[in-house]
């Protein structure tokens, strides 16, 4: 093989201040996601070459130099250039290779040098780095609805010594900034065991096979619940385990649907907030508390971070806990009884928040509850995506004063449970509305929990009763509940009985009958 040298293009990085300007971009202009990912492109910023944007091919755009005939001089200027766009806009940049310089150049094909006007077009097309480093000017400021510098440019993590580089130093070069306000670079997808996806191993996974056999919106759950900021992994197996997650998105949407649809609309039948029972309040303030987290993941580009709050979130506080507790209320208290619209009036916040929280992610999913949800919670759009941001009825430090009581509230729950569980092993009794609580509780947590925002404990633990009182130690005993058990709700209380003809129900039920 032999070596030799020829005569090429390039961009200088130091004789015009391009290598310090650039960095100084990328490190006090650009904002990069990851961080970390600034320092990989400064220091190849900081180390590369000058940049030889010339290459000699047989396809490509022309770099739109000439040779003069007569003397051999390169010939490349201000008049010669405004004639070649002019031909490009006209022609297209095949022209180059089809249209004699004359034909085109007018007065200006002309030698400087030697003034002869006998100008061979050059074959040297440019780097294909530079076709694409120059998209900004090409998309972006040709475009009357798109802005430049562009918002953010996304990326594997290999383009930032291609594209994000290539596209930093044109622009920076042409107009002395960067060409974007942030960068997101992601990284390969491989195998479950960490290899790289080919054909010979076997071990592709088809993206639309996927689509055909779970669904879009299981991809799009997964693609938002790993760190693509580096390398992942997936196979039928990680994402078995994403479609459990996905159920339990959806079916929380069904139960929020399930007592919202046709019986509850925001607009006419909403509680406002100073209105609502003490655990509903608490519930408004712990959404509002997690939608700030949402937002702040959103706004970092953080998919995993937002997947993980709202997933948390739907899981541990909603299921497990307050749709658990509302049950009672939502199925027993009369029809539009302030106990019955305060909770739906929470369950309408949380379908509204999960709506838009969820629709970057499940797309599909949220569109196909978009056709049932009430009018007010979707603000009488038909498709998610149009839908405005969520924003909670409550700012979030009106929301942190309640988190002494939430938490002092779910420690107390922690310790009921575990003795709920030890009295159900032991065969003392199988519901826990079979039963009340005797909590003894220190004195912080007991002003917590009997404060001007405390919750109905017995509700929220759904026993029969909840008796409080204060000592050095928290400690929880279990005793069999007063009264009987009501045929309507199942709830244990001393006003059992007959009432207008309906035998063995508690008040409360009969109120509601």
């Amino acid at each position: 093989m032999l070596f030799r040298a020829t005569d090429q293009w390039f961009v200088s990085m130091d004789k015009t201040g391009l290598r310090e300007q650039a960095g100084k971009e990328v490190r006090e202009n650009v904002k990069w996601y990851p961080a970390h990912a600034a320092n990989r492109i400064g220091a190849m910023v900081e180390q590369r070459p000058d940049w030889c944007i010339s290459r000699q091919r047989n396809w490509g755009v022309p770099i739109p130099s000439y040779t003069c005939a007569d003397c051999g001089e390169k010939v490349m200027n201000d008049a010669t250039l405004d004639a070649v766009i002019k031909l490009f806009h006209e022609k297209g940049s095949d022209a180059w290779f089809t249209d004699a310089p004359e034909s085109y150049l007018g007065e200006a094909c002309v030698c400087p040098k030697c003034g002869g006007h006998h100008l061979k077009a050059d074959k040297d097309i440019l780097d294909v780095w530079w076709d694409s480093g120059v998209s900004w000017k090409a998309v972006c400021e040709y475009r009357p609805e798109l802005e430049y510098p562009a918002d953010v440019y996304l990326e594997g993590s290999d383009q930032h010594r291609g594209w994000f580089q290539s596209s930093l130093l044109t622009s920076v070069g042409a107009n002395g900034h960067a060409p974007y306000k942030a960068v997101v670079s992601q990284g390969f997808t491989l195998d479950g065991q960490g290899r790289k996806m080919s054909k010979s191993l076997g071990n592709v996974i088809d993206p639309n096979k996927v689509c055909d056999e779970m669904g879009a919106d299981i991809i799009r759950l997964w693609v938002a619940s790993v760190d693509t900021s580096s390398d992942v992994s997936i196979d039928h197996e990680i994402l078995a385990r994403t479609s459990d997650a996905y159920r339990r998105f959806r079916n929380t949407l069904r139960f929020l649907l399930s007592e919202l649809e046709g019986q509850f609309e925001p607009e006419t039948d909403g509680v406002a907030f100073a209105d609502l029972l003490p655990l509903d309040k608490l519930m408004v303030a712990r959404l509002t508390q997690v939608q700030a987290e949402v937002d702040d993941a959103y706004a970092s580009y953080e998919f995993p971070r937002a997947y993980r709050a709202l997933y948390d979130f739907v899981v541990t506080e909603l299921s497990n806990v307050y749709l658990d507790a509302l049950k009672d209320r939502l199925y027993c208290e009369k029809p539009g009884s302030l106990e019955r619209r305060s909770a739906q009036t929470v369950l309408a916040e949380l379908f509204s928040m999960l709506m838009r929280d969820l629709q970057p992610i499940l797309s599909y999913t949220v569109d196909e509850a978009m056709a049932y949800a009430p009018a007010g919670c979707v603000d009488h759009q038909k498709y998610a995506a149009l839908l405005d941001w969520y924003k909670s009825p409550i700012t979030v430090d009106e929301a942190n004063e309640f988190e002494g009581v939430l938490e002092a509230s779910l420690e107390l729950r922690s310790a009921v449970t575990k003795a709920l569980e030890d009295a159900r092993s032991a065969g003392t009794f199988t519901k826990s509305q079979q039963v009340r609580v005797k909590a003894v509780v220190p004195a912080e947590m007991y002003a917590l929990l009997t404060g001007d925002k405390a919750v109905d404990l017995a509700e929220f633990y759904i026993v029969s009763d909840v008796e409080l009182t204060q000592g050095e130690e928290l400690s929880v005993a279990i005793e069999a509940a007063e009264g009987e058990c009501c045929d309507r709700c199942w709830n244990y209380r001393t006003t059992v009985g007959e009432y207008n003809g309906h035998a063995h129900i508690c008040k409360r039920c009969a109120d509601a009958l």
